[in-house]
């Protein structure tokens, strides 16, 4: 088993000391060997009265005798300890010791290392002014960034300084320093009792009232709750083995392709670039949940905003796992599948098209630190010094499990909000709900819009309006979604321009209704 490691960086002064002291006392070491390496000592020591330190073992460097490769050779075969925690210098560039841990010997042996960096909040603009470039390297490459003695100061301050940490590192999270409550467990959780004697007697009240009246709630509740239960387990049943496939699928592009190889397939004719665009999808299938990440490196790589667009807007719908969950949501209307692959390359061509006909300077954010979703080596095609097949396997589970439970809790959700759609609005409503087809178009693609659902599943949501809504309006829903939803909308907020984000909206859902329009027109 790897040796975990954690790096804590901040000035001096800034409670790292305290922090790993905190820390220790949900450690255990009876069964694990901790070693800490102090780059400097400031007036706090690590305390040895509240901790057992039978298994704790510290060592202390110097500016002349700096952690090297070498150094830290000689501590893993020294202790052979479970952890490592390294209290790091805090007016020194944290990149020349994240690359000791690139080396293979050590990295066969540690884990990627976890960055924490310790903020006093009520020094971070002095330290910003004269140490920037400094402050800057720690912040970027941090994964946790908590900010301390926020009560000193109000909350647009706090706002303020949390917007520049982001400005730095949009992927860390950042947190404010949370004091340990004294009151017992009883009081921490007395707001959650009051809510429960309030519900409770909200509930007697109610019942109360509608005794009287003969309100038989087992006839009333029960077959509703029956019947949204089959509505909305059926959904989630047949989707998610789609989506299991998709991210293990996703995931074994995204560690074994890089972007530089998919680069290379883009001609430098413009006209094979769009051909090539739209193919792409289907023979490098990437879920719209992960699509905006891709089309934004392959940017930076020197593809076309135009034809990097397009890849962006037709992958998740030539996706052949899309194409194979439509059909199988549509069993008895194969048709459907055909639509919205035609409609999605359709509307994909001419937002392209609009892009090179006005291209656009600068697309990409220039502040853009935005790191990788994992340190895994392969998000950020960094293949120097991994380990081999075995570390590509782990990569593969680590990105499909994480994308599995991210994509997981938008398709729960959609399938909640449709089945309770399906199960109160009475069925002869939804003609006159559409109001005509216009109508039902924009309300199907708000309707997608706000539910973000993965392109491998979000047919499964949409069946069921096959029946009350017009078809070019349950296209609207099968093919703006993958396009532009909640989650992509921040995603390309966070990657490219303000401007350039605004102009792929307006053009997606103007492109979009229209060609919605002539496809009811015609069917």
């Amino acid at each position: 088993m790897k040796i975990k490691v954690d790096i804590i960086t901040g000035f001096l002064g800034s409670g790292k000391t305290k922090f790993i002291n905190d820390k220790l006392i949900t450690e255990d070491l009876i069964k694990n060997k901790i070693v800490i390496i102090q780059c400097e000592k400031g007036q706090t020591t690590i305390d040895y009265v509240r901790i057992d330190n039978e298994n704790l073992f510290i060592e202390n460097v110097s500016k002349q005798d700096p952690i090297n490769l070498e150094y830290m050779n000689k501590i893993i075969e020294k202790y052979k300890p479970n952890k490592i925690i390294i209290e790091a210098n805090g007016i020194e560039k944290i990149h020349d010791l994240l690359e000791i841990f690139d080396y293979f010997s050590i990295s066969r042996k540690c884990t990627t290392p976890k960055i924490v960096h310790l903020i006093d909040a009520t020094t971070f603009d002095l330290f910003m002014n004269n140490l920037g470039e400094i402050l800057i390297n720690q912040i970027s490459n941090s994964d946790f960034i908590i900010l301390k003695n926020t009560t000193a100061l109000n909350n647009e301050k706090i706002k303020n300084i949390k917007g520049t940490l982001k400005g730095i590192n949009k992927s860390a999270k950042i947190s404010e320093e949370i004091l340990i409550e004294t009151k017992p467990n009883f009081f921490n959780n007395e707001l959650l009792l009051l809510m429960t004697i309030f519900f409770l007697t909200v509930a007697y009240f109610l019942y109360s009232i509608i005794k009287p009246i003969g309100f038989d709630i087992t006839n009333t509740i029960l077959p509703w709750l029956q019947r949204f239960n089959t509505i909305f387990l059926s959904i989630l049943i047949q989707a998610f083995p789609f989506i299991l496939f998709g991210v293990f699928f996703s995931s074994i592009i995204q560690v074994f392709v890089s972007t530089e190889k998919i680069t290379k397939i883009f001609p430098k004719n413009t006209a094979l670039q769009f051909i090539v665009a739209i193919s792409a999808g289907f023979f490098f299938p990437v879920c719209d949940c992960a699509i905006v990440p891709v089309g934004a490196r392959l940017v930076k790589k020197g593809v076309p905003l135009p034809a990097a667009i397009t890849f962006m807007l037709a992958a998740p719908i030539v996706n052949p796992i899309v194409i194979a969950s439509t059909l199988y949501a549509f069993p008895n209307q194969p048709l459907i599948a055909v639509y919205r692959t035609c409609l999605g390359i359709i509307v994909a061509f001419f937002v392209g098209l609009v892009f090179l006909l006005s291209p656009e300077k600068n697309p990409m954010l220039l502040d853009n630190n935005n790191k990788s979703f994992c340190n895994c080596g392969f998000c950020s095609d960094d293949y120097n010094n991994i380990d081999g097949f075995r570390q590509r396997i782990d990569a593969i589970f680590k990105h499909a499990g994480s994308e599995f439970f991210g994509v997981g809790k938008f398709l729960i959700i959609g399938s909640f909000l449709s089945s309770i759609m399906q199960t109160i609005i009475p069925k002869d409503l939804f003609p006159t709900l559409g109001g005509g087809i216009i109508i039902s178009i924009l309300i199907m693609m708000l309707f997608a819009f706000i539910l973000s659902v993965c392109s491998t599943s979000d047919a499964f949501i949409a069946r069921p309006f096959i029946n009350q809504f017009p078809l070019g309006s349950v296209m609207g829903f099968l093919v703006l979604g993958p396009m532009l939803d909640i989650k992509n909308l921040l995603m390309l907020l966070g990657n490219f321009e303000k401007r350039v984000v605004i102009k792929l909206v307006i053009l997606i859902t103007v492109i979009s209704f229209v060609v919605l329009i002539f496809f009811s027109m015609l069917f």
